[in-house]
């Protein structure tokens, strides 16, 4: 049996649609399942609590031989790093208690590097707290996702513009949301993987924002540009705009700063690293409509 947590969310959702496509026997850990499709509902067991509440998880992986751990995402943390360590702190015991035996944890990249990389340094301050739980552990080590673009659509329709606090020429990792859920649905449903290794995946090459401006440029026919600008001014916008947090705003531009000066150099990309999803293909599933 294999526990999913955050089935509703970017990974989780379609990790839980991949296993139970595969007919694996599967159990959800979910505040309200109401949330959830009834399809998907008749086909899975439903556990029912906070991932910050021991004793409900604990109660949530009792039979469960595999976990999917992911820390819920929020921007509104008033200290990022906290909010990472106490859910893996609460996972981690859960798991000693249950006595499971696999975990897939979604980490962030760069875990090798010394760089102050604000939310990646807190995944990865989780995933330390994780490796410790006696389990074996896969913690996925991803780069950006491609659906961090959909944060800009505002600002794509209303001027053909996004913007982010990084050089626009500097190529790094992207990935799909749906290449890490099948590689992380590998690791689950393989029962064969025993100790604690980190996996890089780094999405099917590395691409510039400017390069991804382009893409989307020739998919609309219309004009689209990026614009590099200050770490204040995206401060800024994300405080005004999106309603985050100060911690969140500062974390996630840490991470942005971080990446553009070579977080992900510390992974180099391998054929098994290397996923699918091109971004001309994922703009054309997910962004190009929502933007003409």
């Amino acid at each position: 049996m294999i526990l999913v947590t955050t089935p509703t969310g970017n990974t989780g959702s379609m990790i839980l649609q991949q296993l139970v496509e595969g007919e694996q026997e599967v159990r959800i850990f979910v505040r309200d399942p109401k949330k959830i499709s009834a399809d998907i509902l008749e086909k899975v067991e439903v556990a029912t609590g906070s991932l910050l509440n021991e004793y409900e998880f604990t109660k949530a992986l009792q039979g469960c031989d595999t976990l999917y751990f992911c820390v819920p995402q929020s921007n509104t943390q008033e200290d990022v790093n906290i909010y990472y360590e106490s859910f893996a702190k609460v996972a981690s015991q859960a798991i000693k208690n249950a006595g499971t035996k696999r975990v897939v944890y979604l980490s962030g990249g760069g875990k090798e590097s010394n760089l102050q990389a604000g939310l990646i340094t807190a995944l990865h301050k989780g995933e330390d707290i994780v490796s410790q739980s006696g389990a074996s552990v896969r913690a996925l080590r991803c780069p950006v996702f491609f659906e961090t673009l959909l944060y800009q659509i505002a600002s794509l329709k209303k001027s053909g513009t996004f913007f982010l606090p990084i050089d626009g020429n500097y190529k790094s990792s992207q990935i799909a949301v749906k290449d890490i859920a099948s590689k992380a649905v590998e690791f689950l449903i393989d029962k064969t993987w025993a100790g604690v290794e980190g996996f890089t995946v780094h999405g099917p090459a590395d691409i510039s924002y400017n390069e991804i401006a382009l893409q989307m440029s020739e998919l609309t026919e219309k004009p689209i540009r990026f614009q590099q600008v200050s770490k204040e001014d995206y401060i800024e916008a994300l405080l005004v705009e999106h309603h985050t947090s100060e911690a969140f705003a500062i974390s996630l531009t840490e991470m942005l700063t971080a990446i553009g000066n070579g977080l992900y150099d510390t992974e180099p990309r391998t054929e098994e690293s290397t996923t699918s999803t091109t971004i001309r293909e994922w703009l054309k599933e997910n962004l190009v409509s929502k933007i003409k």
